[in-house]
């Protein structure tokens, strides 16, 4: 699925956004195998797969050689936008991306020195007990997480957030937190809890200051999906997009797509009160809830609509 064919075939261009971890990756087994034939069904059909997740680029990189994709990707909770660099044609990216081979780069994070430097503060003046992924050696973060140490090779090249464990009072970490983001001028700072994790393991990004002053619900990792998507329709016109997920982060895509579909998961209802919240009551009519989940739910999903749309074009 390469980025010279992604813009081969004649029509409406469609085009999938998903995230990984629950979605199109098993979240036990780490495997795609249930979704080889949604997969390969994109790839005869020259249509984007577009990655967005909180993995690092490493990791998605990693996983993008698997999948053999060549498309741009998301990373670090949309942190920063990654475009091969022969993608797009001349005119598409502006001033704001970064030709750094073999991409063009949009970074929209706090680069990870800066937030290291402010756990630390947090650290030394609160007297926190935080533990970050950087405060260990790729073995030590290997045998803390049960990660193969190549994976955790991968998690460390951290460019533009950390995780971090801390057992504490989660409103003491805040309010430091709240302290440090007095002292930026162009970027805010967003926590959250990553689910599922003993001990507990939170996720710190730091945000620039949106200019979207007309949209004070607009979520980090937002402005990343809206730059890439307004270069596809710049290029190419409208853009019919599925976006597949199954916890809160992935509504940074999943309101700005056609087709919005949630995969079951532990998580997931914790997705659908936050969609509530920023969309109305009409969310319950507008989004979808697969009937699997994990990749076979994945699977399923992506074969409907393509079968839906297969002939849809106008």
């Amino acid at each position: 699925m390469t980025a010279a064919s992604a813009f081969s075939f004649p029509g409406l261009m469609r085009l999938v956004l998903s995230s990984l971890d629950g979605s199109l990756l098993d979240p036990q087994s780490n495997s795609y195998g249930a979704a080889r034939q949604a997969l390969a069904a994109l790839e005869r059909r020259s249509i984007p797969l577009v990655l967005y997740s909180l993995r690092t680029r490493a990791q998605l990189e990693h996983l993008c050689r698997q999948l053999r994709l060549e498309h741009p990707f998301i990373c670090e909770d949309g942190s920063a936008i990654y475009v091969p660099e022969h993608y797009f044609p001349a005119g598409i990216l502006d001033e704001r991306w970064q030709h750094r081979p073999p991409y063009y780069v949009c970074a929209l994070g706090l680069p990870y020195p800066c937030l290291r430097h402010i756990l630390q503060q947090v650290r030394q003046d609160y007297h926190l007990d935080l533990i970050g992924f950087g405060d260990w050696t790729a073995s030590e973060l290997a045998a803390a997480t049960g990660i193969p140490l190549e994976e955790a090779e991968r998690v460390q090249k951290r460019e533009y957030s950390e995780i971090f464990s801390y057992s504490g009072d989660p409103a003491r970490l805040r309010e430091a937190l709240a302290q440090q983001e007095a002292t930026l001028t162009q970027h805010l700072l967003r926590l959250h809890q990553l689910h599922f994790s003993d001990p507990s393991r939170w996720y710190l990004t730091g945000w620039r200051r949106t200019t979207l002053t007309s949209e004070p619900s607009s979520l980090p990792g937002e402005q990343a999906v809206r730059l890439l998507l307004d270069c596809y329709q710049r290029h190419l016109g409208p853009v019919r997009a599925l976006g597949i997920g199954c916890s809160p982060p992935d509504l940074a895509f999943l309101r700005w797509v056609e087709r919005k579909v949630v995969l079951p998961s532990p998580i997931a209802d914790s997705l659908w009160k936050e969609a509530v919240r920023l969309g109305g009551p009409e969310v319950q009519t507008q989004w979808q809830l697969a009937r699997l989940p994990g990749p076979e739910g994945w699977n399923e999903v992506v074969l409907r609509w393509l079968e839906e749309t297969d002939h849809g074009d106008e």
